[in-house]
């Protein structure tokens, strides 16, 4: 399904407002998903969006393809040193401030880019790149409710799946086929050097008290050294927490979500802390109004944390805590805003952000929720539609 051409172009001058008031003359992308999100496709080594007027997509290989997908300028790019002159065919004058994706583009891509622009001021438009789109759109939003659907489907079936003695790897594998079947991407797409995940994480017992490299409050044992995280060869038991943490994905956007499961009930204490992460929750999203920060969002979490006496238990434990209890959501798992301690982000209408309460115990295992919200001048609505239920088999 291709992107509306108005979508695009809201897009677009959206993008264009901020590279103006950032006093660049254009941006060169080469992010696959930011290429996508603002030309309709990913068959472009570079776009060039300047600061007014029509974007060009710079095509290395499948002009054809590239035309199908989108209605841009494409014009051919055979060899990264024609890049300036190919700028100047399409008919842009030479820019003297242009704006990098700083915070994702290879160092020696940058050297290449700073000797084929010489005299030319290169500077980091990565803020504003992920800034355009913190607010949805209704074809976005179109979009999550599609993608909510296809996790909820999946949940549906999870209860049948589990046994004693089943390995986490197995419950993967079965719950992968499943999302996959109601049209799951496959591929999960997360910003940032090193940021990388394979669906999500399906954690049983002590596996939910692992912590991993990724920037999140669980990591799990993974299958070997070579991917430190999620689903292991771990036989599920009774009377453990079991977590599926796996966003659905319908056209690129995703859904977030985390549901507890357990075969038998959960001892005390991680019921307990369970019902603490809905409290949390409750009072999150009575929070998610325009104007409020990331850090009154955390710093609100983290104060029910403390006075439940879990305070060292929330969102990690160890050096393995993480200072956020949620994050927008979007064509990435990790978008803007970030609900953080001490994030300068401030929420708007539109801004769709996942909101993750849990508690992490080594050795025992993780409980807690994830579910994703629309922010709006009324409150928080509500995108993901499975129950947030313990579900004890």
């Amino acid at each position: 399904m291709n992107i509306p051409k108005m979508e695009l172009e809201r897009r677009r001058e959206s993008f264009q407002h901020l590279i103006r008031e950032q006093e660049l003359d254009g941006v060169l992308l080469a992010q696959l998903t930011s290429m996508y999100y603002l030309s309709g496709t990913m068959q472009c080594q570079f776009l060039y969006v300047p600061a007014e007027g029509d974007l060009a997509g710079l095509i290395r290989k499948n002009m054809e393809r590239a035309g199908q997908e989108t209605d841009i300028a494409l014009f051919a790019l055979k060899g990264l040193g024609r890049l300036p002159g190919v700028l100047a065919e399409a008919g842009f004058a030479p820019p003297r401030r242009l704006g990098l994706e700083l915070d994702v583009l290879p160092a020696s891509l940058y050297l290449r880019l700073a000797s084929l622009f010489p005299g030319v001021e290169l500077l980091d438009a990565s803020n504003p790149v992920r800034e355009v789109r913190q607010v949805k759109s209704p074809y976005e939003l179109e979009q999550f409710a599609e993608a909510a659907r296809q996790v909820d489907a999946m949940h549906r079936l999870v209860p049948g799946l589990l046994y004693p003695g089943k390995e986490e790897l197995e419950l993967a594998v079965e719950v992968e086929a499943i999302l996959r079947r109601n049209g799951h991407q496959g591929l999960t797409r997360m910003r940032g050097f090193n940021q990388e995940m394979f669906f999500g994480h399906i954690l049983s017992g002590e596996s939910g008290g692992v912590p991993s490299f990724l920037d999140s409050p669980t990591g799990g044992f993974g299958p070997s050294p070579a991917q430190p995280q999620g689903s292991a060869r771990r036989k599920i038991a009774a009377g453990e927490p079991v977590t599926v943490d796996y966003g659905g994905i319908h056209n690129g956007y995703v859904v977030d979500q985390t549901r507890l499961y357990s075969l038998g009930p959960l001892p005390a204490g991680l019921a307990r802390a369970f019902a603490v992460a809905l409290e949390i929750q409750d009072e999150l999203t009575a929070m998610l109004l325009p104007g409020i920060s990331g850090d009154e969002i955390y710093t609100r979490a983290a104060v029910i944390a403390a006075r439940a006496g879990l305070a060292e238990y929330f969102m990690g434990y160890g050096d393995g805590q993480a200072r956020f209890v949620g994050h927008g959501v979007g064509l990435e798992f990790n978008e803007f805003p970030v609900l953080a301690k001490g994030s300068p982000h401030v929420l708007a209408k539109n801004h769709v952000v996942a909101l993750e309460p849990k508690f992490i115990f080594p050795g025992l295992g993780m409980v807690g929720l994830e579910n994703t919200w629309l922010v709006t001048d009324r409150g928080a609505e509500k995108i993901s539609i499975t129950s947030d239920d313990h579900v004890i088999v």
